[in-house]
């Protein structure tokens, strides 16, 4: 079974062009399957059934058995594809149905509290974190994207050039305010490639570094420093320019999502708002009058 894993892999880096994330992911959730198997060939429904009770008896969430069950999915396609097996098992093994939840995201005011706990910093480092929520909430960048981004990646003063999932490509457009942040920094000091390097020129910032930058953008300007991550940024991002009224297809696209359901998912969030607009400022509005 490892052989077979690590052929996997391969195919998965070479030919899917997968990211380091996404491979390690596959990794993990693959190595935990092998606990119940080495031998490829005798794993067949109930095994995988097995497994599956397994994942609900260690009380994993829905999300994480959905995914565990697609890289077995992807692995045994694979399997059957190089002739390995000449069934596959997953073929009648249905995912499990969970309700997404709608994302945490924080209000412009909130925002702006951030921006404004950047002015407390030293001059670089205030660029540098200033930066960092506008490319964030500006353009609503994953923090992988954000982390990866190197001195080329802006087009014509308008664009950014983002690398995401599976090393796929999207131009999306930046706020001005980045334009004047850039002008700001002198590369030629960094020696580096990288938008954001690290202590090593050769080597950019790590996630865990944007992290501790945000959490203390949010201690130092009172914001609740459980509430505030680069995916918070990123869900905030989504959700207000579709308060102010862009469409849903131009915030897909800018996302990077695959799927338009993905997106629609901060229009749930849009509509809870409004929701609580409405009981909290509405003189006739109840909770028992306002239909769930």
């Amino acid at each position: 079974m490892q052989e077979y894993i690590g052929l996997f892999l391969e195919y998965l880096k070479s030919e899917r062009n997968a990211s380091p994330n996404t491979v390690q992911s596959y990794v993990l959730d693959l190595e935990d399957f092998v606990k119940y198997t080495e031998d490829a060939q005798n794993v067949d429904e109930s095994l995988i059934n097995e497994y599956l009770n397994n994942l609900h008896d260690r009380k994993f969430q829905v999300s994480s058995i959905r995914r565990k069950l697609s890289a077995l999915r992807q692995f045994f396609k694979f399997l059957v594809a190089e002739e390995v097996i000449k069934k596959d098992p997953m073929t009648f093994i249905r995912q499990p149905k969970y309700r997404r939840a709608l994302p945490k995201i924080v209000d412009e005011e909130t925002v702006s509290k951030l921006i404004d706990a950047t002015y407390s910093l030293n001059c670089d480092e205030q660029v540098r974190a200033e930066l960092i929520l506008y490319l964030l909430y500006g353009s609503g960048l994953r923090v992988s994207e954000l982390i990866s981004l190197k001195i080329n990646s802006f087009v014509e003063d308008k664009f950014i050039r983002v690398v995401g999932k599976g090393r796929k490509e999207r131009i999306i457009p930046m706020a001005h305010k980045v334009v004047e942040l850039l002008n700001q920094i002198n590369f030629s000091q960094t020696g580096s490639v990288w938008l954001f390097p690290s202590v090593h020129p050769e080597k950019h910032i790590t996630r865990q570094r944007i992290f501790q930058i945000l959490k203390y953008l949010a201690k130092i300007s009172g914001v609740d420093v459980s509430k505030i991550s680069p995916h918070v940024l990123r869900h905030a991002f989504a959700t207000h320019i579709l308060d102010h009224g862009a469409d849903l297809l131009s915030v897909k696209k800018m996302l990077g999502h695959r799927d338009i359901t993905t997106t629609e998912i901060y229009t749930h969030v849009s509509r809870a708002r409004l929701k609580e607009v409405v009981k909290k400022f509405h003189p006739l509005a109840k909770e028992d009058n306002i239909r769930k």
